[in-house]
């Protein structure tokens, strides 16, 4: 739960809708979005968390606290099935067509789809599909914040996520009562923030500030494309101290032109969003 009581979901949903409303260029993938985390948020009520807690183990320096590609795939199916007949009426014709077509094409396939988007080289590419990994983010963030409810952790210099493995697909910055502009990631499947050096590349850990250009353009002053010279990688960051109401995860769905820009310039993505961008 986010503060206050009000579920992550319902807070990504509402700061989607309310960028909706004065991004023309990005409504419909916000829109999209928000109808989405309506269906994430019913998979997040159904997980059996203190059966599935049962594979997370206490973080020891040897790998994420909670591998996901122990999490048992036959137990799962069921929910699975329930996400996909919702989400047959979400989105995007070539989506609501692949939703139907997987919650139709029987357990075999299914299953198929679950263990790949599970197995731990899931993040060595782009991501699992979309309607795997929208199902999984439902799991695995309900897991992530009862293993971790309290703290952002402090992670390594760069990398993977702690708590489950996967990378990052945003950075932010905030004032902490501490550090200020202290600078976090977000991981791209669990939600997890955890602290990063300022200066530092998301994927390679390049610490030279002269190989890490920083973008940005006045039409979204709290959004920037940091670049790193080194491995040609991006990752955009959220400047919470400029917009305090931002959603990292949202705000940075709603910059795609960001994303066109710096594929334009030849640069990769640490971490795809949940729609592949």
């Amino acid at each position: 739960m986010a503060a206050g009581g009000v579920s992550v979901w319902a807070t990504r949903r509402a700061r989607a809708l309310a960028l909706a409303r004065g991004a023309p260029h990005a409504e419909e993938i916000l829109r999209c979005y928000a109808a989405v985390t309506e269906v994430q948020e019913r998979v997040a009520a159904s997980v059996p968390i203190e059966q599935w807690l049962g594979i997370s183990r206490r973080y020891e320096g040897d790998g994420p606290a909670l591998p996901l590609e122990k999490l048992p795939v036959d137990e799962m199916l069921p929910l699975l099935g329930s996400f996909l007949d919702a989400m047959a009426g979400v989105g995007t014709p070539l989506m609501t067509a692949e939703a139907t077509r997987l919650a139709g094409a029987g357990i075999p396939e299914q299953r198929s789809l679950l263990a790949g988007a599970l197995s731990a080289d899931r993040h060595e590419a782009q991501g699992p599909p979309f309607h795997a990994r929208a199902f999984l983010e439902g799991v695995a963030t309900t897991l992530a914040a009862r293993i971790l409810p309290s703290a952002e952790p402090e992670g390594p210099s760069s990398g993977r996520c702690r708590t489950c493995g996967d990378r990052p697909v945003v950075a932010t910055l905030r004032d902490l009562p501490n550090a200020l502009g202290s600078r976090g990631l977000v991981c791209g499947l669990c939600g997890t923030e955890q602290r990063i050096r300022r200066l530092t590349c998301a994927h390679c850990g390049e610490s030279d500030a002269d190989r890490l250009p920083v973008h940005s353009v006045e039409s979204v002053p709290h959004v920037r494309v940091d670049e790193c010279n080194g491995c040609q990688r991006y990752i955009k960051t959220v400047d919470l101290r400029r917009r305090g109401d931002a959603v990292p995860v949202v705000d940075e769905l709603a910059t795609v032109e960001l994303d066109i820009w710096a594929n334009e310039r030849g640069l990769v993505k640490v971490q795809t969003n949940v729609f592949g961008l």
